[in-house]
C-alpha cells in the first residue's frame, strides 16, 4: 500500500492541490505542534476598509492559522482563514493586491466546486475545497510575487521566508517524516510535499494525514504554497 499524491486539472485555475491516497498504514500518531513559527508576528489591530496601512504591505506570509500581512517586517494586518468570510478576506486582500479575476472551480474527481477569486498568474483565495476543512477559506499560489497596478511587487512566503522558485531542502530537513509525502513511486520526478506549519494530524482508516500549511515542490524546488488544508485523501 502506498500513498501519492497529484496537482488535480483544477489547479490550472486554481491552487487546488488533490491527493491520490493508496495505501499506507501508521500505528502511531506524530506530534500535532507547529513546526514553523514567527517571533517577530504581533496581532493586528482591526484596520478599516481603505486603510492606508494596506497600501504599503509587500509580503503575505501563509501559516496554518491564516495569513499575514506586512511591511517589511511588521504585520499590519492578518486574515484568519477560519471563519472569516469570503467576502471580507476579499476585501482586505483586494486593497493589497488590487482588484481579483473570477475564478470558480468546478466539481470533479477529488475537486469540490468553490467560489474563488485570483491574482497575478494562479494566486487564489476560495471557498473550503475537498481536503480544506468546511467553514475554513482555502489560499495557494504557484507564483512567487503578485504585481499589483500601481507598481508594487507583494511576495507570497513560509514564515521562514521561502517562496515558489526556492530550494525546499530548508523546509524539508528540519521535519519529520510524519508531514511529508515522498511520492517514492515517481522518484524522477522528485515530488513532496511537506506540511511546514502542523496544525494537527486527523487518522483516517489507519493513515495519520497532516493537516496545516504546505509547501510542494518538484526536483527539490517550491512550485506551490498552500494552507490550510490535508496533503492526502481517501478520493
Amino acid at each position: 500500500m502506498r500513498t501519492s499524491w497529484a496537482i488535480s486539472a483544477a489547479a490550472a485555475v486554481a491552487v487546488s492541490m488533490t491527493a491520490v491516497l493508496a495505501g499506507c498504514t501508521s500505528t502511531e500518531a506524530p506530534a500535532a505542534e507547529s513546526t514553523a513559527s514567527d517571533p517577530q508576528a504581533t496581532s493586528s489591530p482591526a484596520l478599516e476598509s481603505g486603510s492606508d496601512a494596506l497600501a504599503g504591505v509587500d509580503s503575505i506570509v501563509v501559516s496554518s492559522a491564516g495569513l499575514s500581512l506586512r511591511d517589511a517586517d511588521s504585520e499590519v494586518a492578518s486574515i484568519d482563514l477560519v471563519g472569516t468570510t469570503l467576502d471580507d478576506a476579499l476585501e482586505t486582500l483586494t486593497q493589497v493586491l488590487g482588484a481579483p479575476r473570477s475564478s470558480d472551480v468546478e466539481a470533479g474527481s477529488c475537486v469540490s466546486a468553490q467560489t474563488a477569486w485570483a491574482w497575478g498568474d494562479n494566486t487564489v483565495i476560495g471557498t473550503a475545497d475537498a481536503l480544506t476543512d468546511e467553514g475554513t477559506l482555502t489560499f495557494g499560489t504557484n507564483q512567487t510575487s503578485v504585481e499589483t497596478a500601481d507598481g508594487r511587487t507583494v511576495r507570497i512566503e513560509t514564515p521562514t521566508g521561502a517562496a515558489v522558485g526556492d530550494p525546499v531542502a530548508p523546509i524539508a530537513d528540519g521535519l519529520d517524516a510524519s508531514v511529508k509525502d515522498t511520492f517514492d513511486t515517481v522518484p524522477e520526478e522528485e515530488r513532496l510535499s511537506v506540511v511546514y506549519d502542523l496544525a494537527r494530524s486527523d487518522q483516517v482508516d489507519g493513515e495519520w494525514n497532516p493537516y496545516g500549511a504546505s509547501v510542494y515542490s518538484e526536483k527539490g524546488v517550491i512550485e506551490a504554497i498552500r494552507g490550510p488544508g490535508h496533503i492526502k485523501s481517501t478520493c
